[in-house]
């Protein structure tokens, strides 16, 4: 009968009875006097029992009791203190050490021999950076190190700083050797008595010897030659530094933002379930007429998003605190929250499915108001904003959208559309069409007729409401409102300060010719209808003193006729007329503005602001001026008596073409000028710095440029052409 102890062996807690006890500790004491001399003795002997617990619970299996065999078995692999010159251990418990101790030193010979598989460790002992590459090295079987940091630092430039990633990858999965069995195990040397206590004892002694060369090398710091080997082992080990450096630098500043996110989330998600469930207490009122469910069903519906946005956050949250605080979460915990999120994405699928099937299907109801009987040519739109004496709009709404309650009806503002048309017939007429969604056209169709929206005629005024009511009892479908107020010809409406930016008035069908003076931007303005369309009378019109457009501008411009023309670059396209009114035509397509002068008109001045001139084309034009205008590329084309003076920078080509007794005068820099001149036409641009210029000039025309590099001229006998700015000249005649 033998008593049974609970032993902590090298850090592994066992259940031992009295005989294996006896035997262990005989074998421990043998091993301490064994190594009694030996500078690292009590590491020694900690690796030892480390080493006896690792084998001891390996082949324990699923037995719990330790036995004699069982401690006999693990002597036999780490080897007894009489196989490398200790004192045998005795054992008081009927020489089961002679028995073991037989054996062993009949099979010493062949375990010495034995190497077990390697394993991949950091040599923190040797190590630049953190010990990757010594591990590396003693895997491989590489005796120096040095020339496995020079591959990594070889690859690492090779792809392009991959292998930096790779390098903290390694260091990071990659545990270190801590104890001298770990650093056996790198090597695949056995993992004996004999290894470890030589493993320990050259620790000490590698130690010992870098205190001495550091000692040694203060002394002697200048004078001696370094071999090549020290001076890239230097080289590499300075390089590990500073990469270490950076890393531990990188590695503090990604804990430090790994725990003020941590920290973020926690306060996200403590903040967001709070205001969560306070929005939803303020928003009970809403919510029996938007969701399609019943009370219960719509509150496990919200239930379901809490729970789907909320537990990803709550583990990625926990996920940190366990990497940041080194906190143990429960096992079952985050397969728990796994699985409730699993169900409650399939309730929210389920119940998105059921309510799908209230919005399948569209319906409409029609209602006519008739105006035939208006007092005016005018029609004043008024509108009206339903009072909120149950509960105020949500704040997150503006004015002209929200929610609110009156006298037990939910009312949406936003949702009520009116638009404009020409009257077929010639008489006022105003057509409400409402629109719905059901679970099928029927249902669609009496939802649209339930919605409550009171129009009012008070003589030439329509009283128009900013928002529709859903009565108790019904539910949100989609729904929403249209008006068509059909208008006749020549007669005129108004939109006031609360309905006019529901009014669509800025379709394509409404006039070209209003300037994009639409109704919904436009409070207070009359409108009148012509045959073309809608025409604002109190806007400003194209080319009135206070015309401005930020939505259209033009870059292409032919003037014709005799006017004075001042352009200037600007944010907006303006245009403003001095003279008659009526003196000028306006042609406009696409990006091309024409403005011709009438016959028999003088006196007239064109201003002209755009953000853009690509092109301009003068045809017996007076005066013009062109002012600050920075283009790629741009051309300028004139005939007759037309006179420009441009101030103008292009960057690549200005083509420039001149035809009659006209003048061009520029003023800038450029890249390239392309010049035609002919019939008496005049170009002055000396002051125009391009750098590559060519030109052709014929019909007693002159021309007077600048060229920094280079100069292509081409003239006839008759034309003069003066290149000034050194540039290289190559000259030819033009013959007629």
């Amino acid at each position: 009968m033998n008593k049974i102890l609970n032993i902590n062996l090298g850090g592994y807690a066992l259940t031992i009875d009295d005989d294996a006890y006896e035997y262990l500790l005989a074998y421990l004491e043998s091993i301490r006097k064994r190594f009694s001399e030996s500078e690292g003795r009590d590491e020694i002997v900690h690796d030892i029992e480390s080493r006896l617990g690792e084998i001891i619970t390996q082949n324990m299996g699923t037995r719990t009791i330790v036995m004699l065999p069982d401690a006999e078995a693990a002597v036999e692999v780490m080897g007894k203190p009489e196989d490398f010159g200790g004192e045998p251990a005795t054992e008081s418990g009927g020489g089961g050490a002679e028995r073991s101790g037989t054996a062993g030193s009949g099979n010493r010979a062949k375990k010495q021999t034995m190497k077990t598989g390697k394993r991949l460790f950091r040599d923190e002992e040797d190590t630049v950076v953190g010990g990757v590459c010594s591990g590396l090295s003693a895997y491989f079987g590489m005796h120096d190190p040095v020339w496995m940091r020079l591959i990594f630092v070889l690859l690492t430039f090779l792809s392009a700083g991959f292998w930096m990633p790779a390098y903290l990858l390694l260091w990071i999965l990659v545990p270190p050797a801590k104890t001298a069995a770990d650093r056996l195990a790198m090597r695949g040397e056995p993992i004996n008595v004999d290894n470890i206590a030589k493993e320990i004892e050259d620790s000490f002694e590698r130690l010992s010897t870098k205190v001495n060369e550091l000692g040694a090398e203060k002394k002697s710091a200048g004078g001696s030659d370094k071999s090549f080997g020290n001076a890239v082992s230097n080289g590499v080990s300075v390089l590990g530094q500073m990469f270490g450096f950076v890393v531990r630098f990188i590695a503090k500043f990604g804990l430090a933002i790994a725990a003020i996110v941590a920290i973020a989330l926690f306060v996200g998600l403590a903040v967001s379930w709070v205001a969560g469930i306070w929005g939803l207490f303020v928003a009970a009122p809403f919510v029996e007429y938007f969701s399609p469910f019943s009370g219960s069903v719509t509150w496990l519906g919200f239930a379901n998003m809490f729970f789907l946005l909320g537990i990803p956050i709550l583990s990625v949250a926990l996920m940190f605190v366990r990497a940041l605080f080194k906190v143990r979460t429960p096992s079952w915990l985050q397969g728990g929250l796994w699985v409730f999120w699993s169900i409650n994405l399939i309730s929210a699928v389920m119940l998105l499915a059921v309510a799908s099937k209230n919005y399948r299907s569209g319906g409409s109801s029609t209602k006519t108001y008739d105006l035939s009987g208006l007092p005016s040519d005018t029609l004043r739109v008024e509108g009206i904003t339903p009072s909120a004496r149950g509960m105020e709009s949500f704040g997150w709404f503006d004015e002209d959208d929200g929610f609110s309650f009156d006298d037990g009806q939910f009312n949406m503002k936003g949702l009520v559309e009116v638009r404009v048309r020409k009257s077929d017939d010639g008489r006022f007429r105003c057509t409400q069409i409402s629109r719905s969604r059901g679970s099928s056209s029927r249902d669609a169709a009496s939802n649209a007729e339930q919605i409550s929206f009171p129009v009012e005629i008070v003589g030439n005024t329509l009283k128009i409401p900013t928002a529709f009511g859903i009565p108790s009892g019904q539910k949100w479908r989609g729904q929403r409102i249209r008006l068509n107020i059909e208008l006749p010809v020549g007669k005129s409406i108004v939109f006031d300060d609360k309905i006019y930016r529901h009014s669509a008035a800025d379709l394509d069908e409404y006039s070209k010719d209003n300037e994009r003076n639409y109704i919904s931007r436009s409070p207070e303005k009359v409108f009148r209808m012509t045959h073309r369309g809608l025409v604002c009378t109190g806007c400003p019109q194209f080319g009135d003193r206070d015309y401005s457009s930020s939505d259209e501008y033009y870059e292409h411009f032919i003037l014709e006729g005799d006017f004075e023309t001042e352009m200037r670059k600007g944010d907006e396209f303006k245009i403003r007329f001095e003279g008659p009114a009526d003196a000028i035509e306006k042609i406009r397509t696409g990006r091309k503005l024409t403005l011709s002068k009438k016959r028999g008109t003088s006196g007239v001045k064109v201003f002209i602001e755009s953000p853009v001139m690509t092109s301009l084309v003068a045809d017996n034009a007076g005066d013009i001026v062109i002012r600050g205008f920075e283009e790629d590329d741009a051309s300028i084309t004139i005939t007759g008596n037309s006179r420009v003076k441009a101030y103008l920078d292009v960057a690549d080509l200005l083509n420039v073409s001149l035809s009659g007794k006209c003048s061009l005068e520029l003023v800038g820099e450029g890249g390239r000028m392309d010049a035609s001149l002919n019939d008496g036409a005049s170009l002055e641009a000396v002051s125009w710095r391009a750098s590559n210029v060519e030109i052709t000039a014929s019909g007693s025309s002159k021309a007077r440029l600048f060229a920094k590099e280079e100069a292509v001229v081409i003239n006839d006998a008759g034309s003069q052409v003066k290149v000034d700015g050194g540039a290289k000249i190559r000259s030819a005649r033009y013959e007629n």
